[in-house]
């Protein structure tokens, strides 16, 4: 996966670096943090204390969200008038927890309240007909939806025909007209005034407690309400700014002092969590909660958080389970048929399979993301012939842009920039892939492959320290615009290499004083070994370890920066754009130009090396860098451009895979002059 390092803001702009520098001074804080709170929004003194410092205070009015009054005013006369009200929610966590906070609130107000949530594998998302029907004939007399309702037009109007009132509470951004309902509650309403659009559904239902109890003159504990709307804020991948950022951190301190909640706190016991975070909010909780839903039994999250049966926590453990195998056989099938298809060759990855349960084939997609940068569509054909996609796209791709362009192939789609979902005719996903091979290729997609690794701040090792641990703690919890800090240390020259862990795949080294570890990076250990005269480059998140009753600093590194010569991806793009690329102005703006001409084409006593090291081996394979190690002062750079010679010379057939090379001696081969090769005339043009 080839990535490149970006600075999260641009420290060196004039205006940008004396903000940051009047934050430090104004909040005495350092200066990586001030950095920090810059590139999270903070524009001076006071915003960067609302983000490092939340209070309850910081709190909008809920009554600045639109139709507050008249769904608050609604409520009540339904509680006068003891009629029958239905939560109408979602079958995901924010639905989830939406439902099972107005349920519990309106319960306490001796209400007659039910709660509807739609079976995600038969009935879908949102209001739909039947449901409507059924909840006429069972005596609702309002609905109150959450985490829905905005796009529920003809659903709301069948509501009102059959006598029923409705309130829509909903966060998704408003299609067209607004429903007739008889309160409307978006902040993404485009009369909104409210000061922060990104709130979830769960978040909108405890700013709807809040009014109520501030109308009724009530100044009951509502943390835990507040508890719910965190997890559902942390679980919907909502940004972690604002109003949401405050909601999360007063709900994880709560969970923490002792959970209120005690469906949660259940929960909480049965995962063997210890201090909940936002990442094992993230994690470890929220895909319990989830499974329920995925598998069509998302009733049974509402009972657990409503108190009903604390049981179920340990029923949601053991439904996960169940869907994390569901998921594990998806993810492999599909993994065997993109390699055997070869389906990563091209920009979208597109991958179907009989009978995949609809309900884990997102988690599939982002997980078959993890292993290559695309944008990637999962589907699972149903008995019917219906395909139903999840897509994860990378920056730069929109993905609901891109089904708009073929909309006409779809049952139905929708989504956002980054995901989105459809459902399609097995008949058409031929189609569908035709048309993603021909939009990639018409719109130059592949430069969007490369993905960005973005850091916070340059570091030198004497600013890692205490204080900057404690305003980095301050930053959390982390999440959606508010991720965790990552710094870059530059020239560091690690000692004390090893692996570590039970099947030894994760690798430990030191930076002078600090213990620096980096999961699942073994493979990095060979390369880490050698003597730099510059050192390598790090991308960390400094962690507090807490071993033997004692704390220390230690380093998560996220990524590594070897010298230009020697990182296997920055010499591989370079050859390749050398190889292939036919405007001198393009070559010329590539970086490696700026080496000696020793260090970039190799001469005869080296290829000569190569040609014999790789005749010995032959198909059995030989280690790149075992080459580079033995070799005559090679580096990747010139071994990638002899290989590639060899090849255009017809000298030898090689190629590399997965850190080896495998070649093969032409039985006709006869002597070649390597300077007639035209990688070779190309490379002295551009040193000379």
């Amino acid at each position: 996966m080839e990535e490149i390092w970006c600075e999260r803001i641009n420290s060196e702009d004039p205006e940008t670096s004396q903000k940051i520098k009047e934050i430090a001074e104004e909040c005495n804080i350092p200066l990586p943090v001030a950095k920090i709170a810059v590139a999270r929004g903070c524009q001076n003194g006071f915003d960067t204390m609302t983000y490092l410092d939340p209070s309850v205070e910081d709190f909008h009015s809920p009554w600045e969200l639109p139709d507050m009054q008249k769904a608050v005013q609604r409520i009540l006369q339904a509680k006068e008038h003891q009629e029958k009200v239905c939560i109408y929610g979602d079958y995901d966590v924010d639905g989830i927890m939406a439902v099972s906070i107005l349920i519990d609130y309106l319960r306490t107000l001796k209400m007659n309240v039910c709660y509807k949530i739609p079976n995600r594998l038969t009935e879908g998302y949102g209001m739909n007909m039947a449901a409507v029907e059924t909840l006429g004939e069972e005596g609702v007399q309002l609905i109150v939806t959450v985490d829905n309702g905005i796009a529920s037009k003809q659903e709301i109007q069948s509501a009102i025909e059959k006598g029923m009132d409705v309130i829509v509470t909903d966060h998704h951004e408003c299609q067209g007209d607004l429903p007739n309902a008889a309160a409307v509650i978006d902040p993404k309403r485009l009369d909104s005034d409210y000061p922060f659009r990104e709130l979830c559904g769960a978040g909108i239902a405890f700013k709807l407690v809040q009014a109520l109890e501030e109308t009724q003159q009530r100044t009951n504990d509502l943390r835990k309400y507040l508890e719910c709307a965190a997890v559902a804020t942390v679980a919907d991948i909502v940004p972690l700014q604002n109003e949401n950022r405050l909601i999360v951190k007063l709900g994880i301190d709560s969970m923490n002092e002792g959970c209120q909640n005690l469906g949660l706190k259940a929960l909480i016991h049965v995962s063997e969590i210890e201090t909940v975070t936002s990442g094992n909010i993230g994690f470890v909780i929220a895909p319990k909660i989830n499974a329920a839903g995925r598998l069509g039994e998302a009733q049974y999250g509402v009972e657990l958080f409503i108190g009903e049966n604390l049981k179920i926590a340990e029923w949601l453990k053991n439904e996960n389970i169940k869907r994390q195998e569901i998921e594990q056989k998806i993810y492999n099938k599909a993994i065997r048929l993109i390699k055997e298809q070869q389906k990563n060759k091209q920009v979208f990855i597109c991958v179907a399979g009989e009978n995949w349960h609809p309900g884990v084939i997102g988690i599939v997609a982002s997980k078959i993301q993890e292993i290559w940068y695309h944008p990637v569509i999962v589907m699972g054909i149903d008995q019917n012939g219906i395909a139903r996609g999840s897509c994860r796209s990378v920056e730069g791709i929109n993905i609901f842009e891109t089904l708009s362009a073929c909309s006409e192939l779809f049952e139905t789609y929708g989504g956002h920039a980054m995901a989105a979902g459809f459902s399609i005719k097995k008949e058409n996903i031929q189609a569908l892939e035709k048309f993603l091979i021909k939009k990639s290729e018409e719109d130059h997609l592949k430069q969007f492959l490369i993905k960005k690794v973005y850091y916070d701040s340059v570091l030198s090792e004497d600013e890692i320290n205490w204080e900057l641990m404690d305003c980095v703690r301050m930053c959390e919890p982390y999440g959606v615009n508010n991720p965790s800090p990552i710094f870059r240390l530059n020239h560091v020259h690690p000692t004390e290499i090893k692996t570590m862990g039970k099947e030894n795949n994760h690798l430990c080294f030191k930076d002078n004083n600090f213990r620096c570890i980096a999961f699942s990076k073994a493979k990095w250990r060979t390369s880490l070994s050698r003597e730099y005269t510059n050192g390598i480059d790090l991308l960390v998140v400094p962690k507090i370890n807490h071993f033997a009753g004692k704390e220390s600093i230690e380093l998560m590194v996220k990524s590594v920066r070897l010298p230009f010569l020697f990182d296997h991806q920055r010499c591989w793009h370079a050859v390749q754009i050398i190889k292939s690329e036919t405007s001198e102005e393009t070559l010329k703006e590539l970086d490696i130009w700026k080496y000696d001409k020793e260090d970039l084409l190799p001469n005869r006593n080296e290829m000569v090396w190569v040609y014999k090291v790789l005749k010995q081996f032959s198909e059995r394979g030989v280690r790149f860098d075992d080459l580079i190690d033995k070799g005559p002062s090679l580096n990747c750079f010139k071994l990638l451009l002899i290989l590639e010679v060899f090849n255009e010379l017809k000298i030898v057939n090689c190629r590399v895979k997965k850190g080896m090379i495998f070649s093969k001696i032409p039985s006709d081969h006869q002597k070649k002059d390597i300077n007639q090769s035209k990688l070779v005339i190309k490379l002295k043009r551009n040193i000379f």
